[in-house]
């Protein structure tokens, strides 16, 4: 080996593992983030089916759900794990008398984090479920 080669591996891993770290909390983040969306689109449905079958509580329901009751939520699965979305759930039962429509909507909740409000979109498409009553 050369008299100046002796720190040349040390220097490249110097400057490559950042980005490799970078990179890979990228990858985990981006799961979180995505099993959040998953969480959330299986607790519309699960919502959506059981205010459908519980007749005689629909009132009560729907305020919880509307009111974005956490703990009440939490029995759906329906809070998500990560804190960058605000997520805000509606449950609408008065536009056909035969089916209730249950939507979330997704709106970014960094605050004054300007990388941040660069990066990721204000808000993402809303989900929804239409169920019949039964």
């Amino acid at each position: 080996m050369r008299r100046g080669q002796k720190g040349q591996s040390v220097v490249e891993f110097a400057v490559i593992i950042p980005l490799f770290l970078m990179f890979v909390m990228g990858i985990i983040y981006g799961g979180f983030a995505y099993a959040d969306y998953l969480r959330c689109n299986n607790a519309v449905r699960e919502i959506a089916r059981a205010y459908s079958v519980k007749e005689n509580e629909r009132e009560t329901f729907k305020d919880k759900v509307n009111s974005n009751n956490g703990a009440f939520l939490e029995g759906y699965n329906a809070v998500p794990v990560t804190k960058l979305y605000k997520v805000t759930y509606n449950l609408d039962d008065t536009t056909k008398s035969d089916y209730v429509t249950v939507s979330v909507t997704f709106e970014l909740n960094i605050g004054d984090n300007d990388f941040g409000r660069k990066v990721l979109p204000e808000e993402l498409k809303p989900m929804r479920c239409t169920m019949p009553l039964e």
